[in-house]
């Protein structure tokens, strides 16, 4: 067979497999499903935006909720990781490889507290009667609802940005030794 044969066709070693110490890295596994489930978790929060405004308030709660859900799993997956898999070795890493962790982490930070006052203000905003359709219930709060605004708006513009910069994050990753 010549070199230019696709691999499933070229003949396979025969002899034992040669020893490798790491064949998948715990941590860059960790981080790869890290990364997809923010990415997933943006997505979820950027379809809660357009459903919002198309008027569908049932719709964007149960998006942005589940997107506060996949925050919640990587935040208890990542607290288990600490524990079990230690922090990474940020030595190895360029001057601009920590300075994007430094500004994800910013951005992440960001994200949660804007999302809890978000959240806060949404089940404030969920026993009023533009949520429930029920004239017996109390109107619309238009400073909390602007509040409710503001706080999404940063959270889903922070998210979006923690997302750009945590693919940063998984480069350096992946190109540390």
């Amino acid at each position: 067979m010549s070199d230019r044969a696709p691999l499933l066709y070229r003949a396979q070693p025969t002899g034992p497999i040669p020893a490798r110490e790491h064949l998948i890295d715990p941590k860059l596994t960790f981080w790869t499903v890290a990364l997809l489930n923010m990415a997933a978790a943006v997505a979820l929060a950027l379809r809660g935006v357009i459903l919002v405004r198309r008027g569908r308030i049932p719709q964007h709660r149960r998006s942005m909720l589940a997107s506060c859900g996949l925050v919640v799993v990587f935040l208890l997956a990542y607290a288990l990781k600490r524990v079990w898999l230690g922090t990474q070795d940020l030595s190895v890493w360029s001057p601009l490889a920590r300075w994007n962790l430094w500004l994800h982490e910013s951005f992440v930070t960001t994200m949660l507290i804007a999302g809890g006052v978000a959240l806060l203000a949404a089940r404030q905003l969920a026993r009023t009667r533009r949520v429930t359709g029920n004239p017996a219930d109390p109107p619309l709060d238009p400073q909390r609802a602007a509040r409710h605004r503001i706080a999404g708006r940063v959270a889903v513009v922070c998210a979006v940005l923690g997302l750009l910069t945590a693919g940063g994050v998984w480069l350096a990753i992946v190109g540390a030794p």
